[in-house]
């Protein structure tokens, strides 16, 4: 059976108003997306790195793609993420890439 779940339910599992409500949520995920492997090898990498979500979905496609260089400007430049160079293309156009 393939299923669809709404991102809320994903941003819930961090909210730490109402841990009752994160608990139950991140258990429930997990059930839900077990045949997803992307899914809880993200969440894994997004709570490890501390990235967002969606941050380390493009991270771990990345390293599932077995690239050497993610090119953002949304990472901290020089970063490695499981063997993942991150480099911001904006500061080599600025002449300031180290």
């Amino acid at each position: 059976m393939r299923v669809f779940v709404d991102m809320n339910h994903w941003a819930y599992r961090l909210d730490r108003r109402d841990p009752d409500k994160s608990a139950f949520i991140r258990d429930w995920l997990r059930s839900v997306a077990e045949g997803d492997e992307i899914v809880i090898s993200t969440h894994a990498l997004a709570e490890r790195e501390q990235l967002s979500w969606f941050d380390a979905l493009i991270a771990e496609a990345a390293v599932r793609s077995r690239c050497d260089v993610l090119y953002s400007e949304d990472f901290s430049h020089g970063r490695s993420i499981a063997g993942l160079r991150v480099r911001n293309p904006f500061l080599q156009s600025l002449g300031t890439e180290t």
